[in-house]
């Protein structure tokens, strides 16, 4: 299948790239397209934006991004159309991501959303769009389940794709000391300081970590770089200080480090899950807090807090994140005894989490999902007749219904499938007396005696009629004439099952589902009267 994926952040580049790895196991002909990173780019495919050419953070900041956002947003759209994939799957990145599920949802591309937008944390109302927009909600926290089901939609849980992170990494077969020795690291205690991957966190926060290096000389500071931000950025705050830029060495840096000073968000958890113990800092432009603090609805800005419920770990948030407050927190926790009682806790993270495989798990269900929702898809087309107006419908390879319309819906949309395509091809030619049978793939829903009398139907040649006691013998039921009849009624596929072949005893001109001048209509088209001894409309 052809997958068309967006992930606008660093967190959704690694998610991304893990599912694609997922995909591709399940799917032997997965082909991508992509907006995301390096790690996703990793995996194949065309990468259409790298995200460190989208990331945006923070409301002052978006309104000065607007023509930035405006393009890609073009570029996207425009790009989705060509590319006709089978499925749309969108990352987190709400902002952007929204707009293109409205968008692919008026276009008819199946759109899947991976890693909810947190709206149970502000902005609730989105959650209308997506009931709307999404086809299906796969989610990686347990608590989620729930929230959603209030508002009517099944999310689908499959655990959390960072323990796949995690636990699979290099990182895990290397010492301290060969990490230690493959860095240039002196011999002291670490500590880990991870600004975040948006330029706009790292201006914020990295000045208030440089000012910690003083009051710890007997520590050695490591700065995770974010393969996405030019070491420029980071270098600018760093002229006076000893603190070491590593890039692409985050899980080393959590996994050896004593303690941690890090953004909110996906790197809090990550910090749990390999045993960090962390103080976790927010902030950023004035103006932008304060909207954000009206907004927001949750309790915690901390990941591992959020999940467990509870003030686990230490949050400093916009006039709370000075050198001074972070310097009080990180003394706490590189006391004797604290970084056991933390450990003890984040275990507790992890059964809730559930176990690994997340990925493996999600993208089966995806395939999954997809093949229910094309197996169930209906597509729809009215045509104009002779006889009058005629809904046409199929699904993925058959024609399933005909029915008559008195008139047409004004919020009926036609559209594009090859079945129908060939159905109404077919009917012109059947009401030009340019064809006596239609050769249609078709899958008529009803009871295993119904099927049967269509059968039968189908093999009364045009032109020709026979009664509802004849029919009734045919399929080895001579008595079953009501049965037949009832069968004639519920015959889902007008015309091209001509159950108006089908007359009274005596060649009775009987009812007809839309009415007997319709019968009456289609009878005198093809002329069937002429081959019996009577008029059948006398």
């Amino acid at each position: 299948m052809k997958y068309y994926i967006i992930a606008g952040e660093a967190s959704g580049d690694l998610h991304g790239s893990n599912l694609m790895k997922g995909l591709k196991a399940s799917d032997s002909s997965a082909e991508f397209r992509f907006w995301g990173g390096d790690l996703m780019a990793a995996q194949g495919g065309t990468l259409v934006r790298h995200y460190k050419e989208t990331a945006v953070m923070g409301f002052v900041e978006v309104l000065m991004s607007l023509d930035k956002i405006t393009k890609n947003l073009k570029l996207c759209k425009k790009d989705l159309l060509e590319y006709k994939p089978d499925i749309l799957i969108l990352i987190d990145y709400p902002g952007f991501n929204f707009r293109i599920a409205k968008f692919a949802k008026e276009n008819n591309i199946i759109v899947f959303y991976y890693i909810s937008p947190k709206v149970w944390a502000w902005k609730e109302g989105r959650v209308k769009n997506l009931k709307r927009d999404v086809d299906r909600l796969f989610i990686i926290f347990p608590f989620e389940i729930e929230y959603f089901k209030k508002w009517g939609i099944n999310a689908i849980y499959n655990g959390n794709p960072l323990l796949d992170s995690t636990a699979g990494h290099p990182v895990h077969k290397e010492s301290e000391n060969e990490f230690r020795e493959r860095n240039n690291i002196d011999e002291r205690p670490i500590i880990g300081l991870l600004a975040g991957s948006r330029v706009m966190e790292i201006n914020y926060l990295l000045p208030r970590m440089v000012k910690l290096e003083k009051n710890f000389p007997d520590y050695q500071f490591l700065l995770a770089g974010a393969p996405s931000i030019d070491s420029s950025i980071y270098n600018k705050h760093l002229k006076s200080s000893n603190i070491k830029l590593l890039t692409g060495e985050t899980y080393g840096i959590l996994k050896h480090s004593k303690a941690t000073v890090l953004s909110s968000g996906t790197a809090s958890l990550e910090a749990a899950l390999l045993d960090a113990p962390q103080v976790v800092c927010y902030g950023g432009n004035e103006i932008s807090y304060r909207i954000a603090k009206l907004l927001i609805k949750v309790k915690f800005i901390s990941l591992v807090n959020l999940i467990l419920d509870r003030p686990v770990v230490k949050e400093l948030v916009q006039h709370d994140c000075t050198p001074a407050e972070i310097t009080k927190e990180l003394k706490k926790l590189l006391s004797k005894g604290q970084r056991e009682k933390l450990i003890k806790k984040y275990s507790k993270l992890r059964d809730i989490l559930g176990g690994e495989g997340a990925s493996v798990k999600v993208a089966k269900s995806m395939i999954e999902e997809y093949n229910k929702m094309i197996d169930s898809r209906r597509f729809c087309k009215i045509i104009n007749t002779p006889l009058g107006l005629l809904k046409l419908t199929c699904d993925k390879d058959s024609l399933t219904e005909v029915t008559y319309l008195q008139s047409k819906n004004n919020n009926e949309h036609n559209e594009n499938h090859p079945v129908l395509a060939e159905a109404e091809k077919q009917f012109k030619e059947y009401f030009a007396n340019q064809r006596k049978s239609f050769d249609l793939p078709v899958k008529p829903d009803g009871t295993e005696f119904q099927r049967k009398v269509w059968d039968e139907l189908s093999r009364i040649p045009y032109g020709k009629v026979k009664t509802y006691g004849e029919v009734a013998k045919l399929i080895g039921t001579k008595d079953a004439n009501r049965a037949v009849g009832m069968a004639c009624k519920m015959n889902p596929l007008l015309i091209v099952v001509p159950c108006h072949r089908v007359l009274g005893a005596h060649n009775k001109l009987t009812g007809f589902n839309i009415g007997i001048d319709k019968k009456s209509f289609l009878l005198e088209h093809e002329k069937a009267y002429q081959s019996e001894e009577q008029n059948l409309f006398n």
